[in-house]
């Protein structure tokens, strides 16, 4: 079963509940590159799920993406000792996980434009 077939049986609210958080990573995370290795796990996970169209994989493994959400938000201040923070050490998601990404927001909604997926602030309107 290819990836957009799966994505044809996961419910609309799930699936946009996923693209959802998959664009806000695009957008807007920055995690240190450790972060990103765990997050290539997630991202392996939420894959299969699409691919299988298991909806309540998909829940699940959106709201780890969620819990993950509130850890890219920096702290304001350094640590204090001189040391760097890993708020220094944070990147932007790589170009070759920034494409396995747009695909999997393309996997949950096969109607949306060519080129990337529509940006958050666009689906808030």
């Amino acid at each position: 079963m290819s990836t957009s077939e799966g994505a044809a049986v996961i419910d609309r609210e799930t699936a946009d509940e996923a693209r959802l958080a998959l664009e806000l990573m695009l957008e807007e995370w920055r995690l240190t590159p450790e972060g990103w290795v765990e997050i290539a796990e997630v991202l392996d996970r939420l894959a299969a799920a699409v691919a299988a169209g298991k909806a309540a994989e998909v829940a699940v493994v959106t709201g780890e993406l969620d819990e993950w959400s509130g850890k890219r938000v920096p702290r304001i201040k350094g640590t204090g000792d001189g040391t760097a923070s890993d708020d220094n050490k944070r990147v932007p998601l790589s170009d070759d996980e920034r494409e396995r990404v747009v695909a999997l927001v393309h996997a949950l909604d096969p109607d949306s434009p060519p080129g990337g997926p529509r940006s958050a602030s666009a689906r808030r309107s």
